[in-house]
């Protein structure tokens, strides 16, 4: 599968969480990555704390 076709098929936000609550969300995980390292500097919080997830786009599907 090509790289435009992966991402068309599973387009949709990435999404920064703290604690299971969303901080930030976006469609560019290069924007989520320097909101975590800005609000959450790995010296002063564990990773076990910050998530980042991707919530796809689309309808479900019956297989």
């Amino acid at each position: 599968m090509k790289q435009e076709e992966a991402t068309k098929k599973f387009s949709g936000e990435w999404i920064l969480l703290f604690n299971d609550e969303i901080v930030d969300h976006s469609i560019n995980i290069e924007d989520i990555l320097k909101t975590c390292e800005e609000k959450f500097p790995a010296n002063k919080f564990p990773d076990d704390e910050i998530k980042i997830s991707k919530v796809l786009d689309g309808t479900l599907r019956d297989f």
